[in-house]
């Protein structure tokens, strides 16, 4: 009986095996692979129409998780995965691109700010391995946002993450790419700014603002010193985790303005929104983008990277959307299904006395004695 029960189970078994196992495999082929060369095939392209043409790709919050909140026992896999991921559509965006200028809006760890300094050089050796630079001529541009200096709740700035940050990551006030743009770096959560003399009149150069948080929504006398000081042509934000963006008089700047979804509708994923940045200023307005983040773990379902071109006197920009990586876990927790029943299997093959499904069970649930 037990030779019959055996050999049926598996049977069953190895049938069972043959299609879970090429499911699984083309599972994850398709997840991991063919999924980014699908979605990087509907990106849209830019090409340079001058001699003056700058290519940007921006980063916002990818950041990359520690070792210390998530404190479940498949930490190290969530950490493996996220990783994985953001590396894969990186390097993706970089093929699609091939950027002059790489732009990382901060909130580039998740644990920076309260990161130890064992803690710190881990963290930066895996961002750095997951953001490359592409080429030596591609100029890397950092800001820190509260999730590497603190800024938000009880996470308070301290000078000691604020000068571990600009060490590691070469922060500077501004960056100035000759004759096409300057870079400022306007922080709301240290107030800070570049000091004044930064500022030039080159006519042939673009004032360009990088600003963890939105300067524009819900502006304050900060965000007025800076614009005032600075005069920028176009503002580039993150933190909200969301595409969007924000175009306002410079004299309704205190004025309450929702801003417009960016690139979100699904027949309008891929547009490229053009604007003169020569007619904004002329008209007195002020232009501000907010660039999605690149990390499914934000908690939102649209995720990507900002592509911007600033080309004369036009600036094109669009979002290179990115797989929703939510969809693709929940469909590896439904194969864990199959397992247990494998599991199952494996445990009726070995303990045929009480499992084998083939063996009559004779069970008896009245007591033994009766009195």
């Amino acid at each position: 009986m037990f030779d019959k029960c055996r050999t049926r189970s598996l049977g069953k078994l190895h049938l069972f095996w043959k299609i879970y196992l090429s499911t699984l495999c083309l599972l994850i082929i398709y997840n991991e692979y063919l999924i980014h060369i699908f979605h990087s095939l509907q990106w849209s392209q830019i090409p340079c129409q001058t001699d003056k043409c700058l290519k940007i790709l921006l980063v916002a919050d990818p950041q990359i998780l520690g070792n210390t909140f998530d404190t479940k026992l498949y930490w190290p896999l969530a950490n493996l995965d996220s990783d994985w991921h953001l590396s894969k559509t990186y390097r993706k965006a970089l093929q699609h691109t091939t950027p002059d200028v790489i732009l990382f809006l901060g909130d580039l760890m998740d644990e920076g700010s309260v990161a130890s300094a064992v803690q710190y050089d881990e963290y930066y050796a895996r961002f750095a391995n997951i953001f490359p630079q592409p080429k030596a001529s591609t100029s890397m541009i950092y800001i820190a946002g509260d999730n590497d200096i603190g800024g938000e709740g009880r996470d308070l700035i301290s000078e000691e993450t604020v000068q571990r940050f600009r060490q590691y990551f070469s922060e500077q006030p501004t960056w100035v790419l000759e004759h096409k743009a300057k870079f400022f770096n306007i922080n709301r959560f240290t107030r800070s700014m570049p000091p004044a003399e930064d500022f030039n009149s080159d006519p042939d150069s673009y004032s360009i603002f990088l600003s963890h948080a939105s300067l524009l929504k819900n502006a304050d006398l900060f965000a007025e010193k800076a614009i005032d000081a600075f005069h920028p042509h176009v503002i580039f934000s993150a933190h909200d985790h969301v595409s969007k963006m924000v175009v306002t008089h410079r004299n309704d700047l205190f004025r309450a303005v929702d801003p417009i979804s960016l690139n979100t509708d699904r027949n309008k994923r891929h547009e490229i929104s053009s604007f003169n940045l020569v007619d904004l200023r002329y008209q007195q307005k002020l232009l501000e983008i907010m660039v999605p983040t690149c990390s499914y773990r934000m908690g939102v379902m649209k995720i990507g990277y900002g592509y911007a071109v600033l080309d004369g006197d036009e600036l094109r920009y669009t979002v290179l959307w990115t797989s929703q990586r939510f969809y693709q876990l929940a469909v590896y927790s439904l194969m864990i299904i199959p397992l247990k029943l494998l599991c199952g299997q494996i445990w009726c093959a070995i303990f045929k006395r009480y499992w084998c499904c083939c063996k009559s069970r004779n069970r008896n649930y009245l007591p033994l004695h009766v009195s």
